[in-house]
């Protein structure tokens, strides 16, 4: 039971500093936990400024400009730029090489692809 204990001590000497010092992390945050039905205080000062109204407007016009635009609003991956198009017949021995990789099964989902 005392080596339980002195666990239990040397447990304690740990987490009570950390969780210390990860308290003061949390005081820059716009929404606090309360012991409420909500369940946390809204603290709109706490806020950091971000970027301006034009900065976001002129960053978006540039996208809109340079055709990324297309890509964010849909949420799909931006094209790589400047990297060398790959052809049908690259693209698809990559692709049997890595369905002979022996997690290829594990790593799937869906159907099988082959031709």
């Amino acid at each position: 039971m005392k080596e339980r204990s002195m666990n239990v001590r040397k447990m304690l000497v740990v987490f009570i500093p950390v969780a210390a010092m990860s308290v003061p992390a949390f005081a820059d945050q716009v929404l606090h936990a309360a012991n409420t039905e909500q369940g946390y205080v809204n603290y709109p000062e706490h806020a950091k400024a971000g970027r301006s109204r034009a900065e976001v407007i002129a960053e978006m016009e540039a996208a809109k400009k340079d055709g990324t635009w297309e890509f964010i609003r849909r949420g799909a991956p931006l094209p790589v730029k400047g990297g060398v198009p790959l052809t049908r017949a690259q693209v698809e021995a990559e692709l049997l090489q890595a369905q002979k990789h022996p997690s290829w099964s594990a790593r799937r989902v869906g159907a099988p692809v082959g031709w």
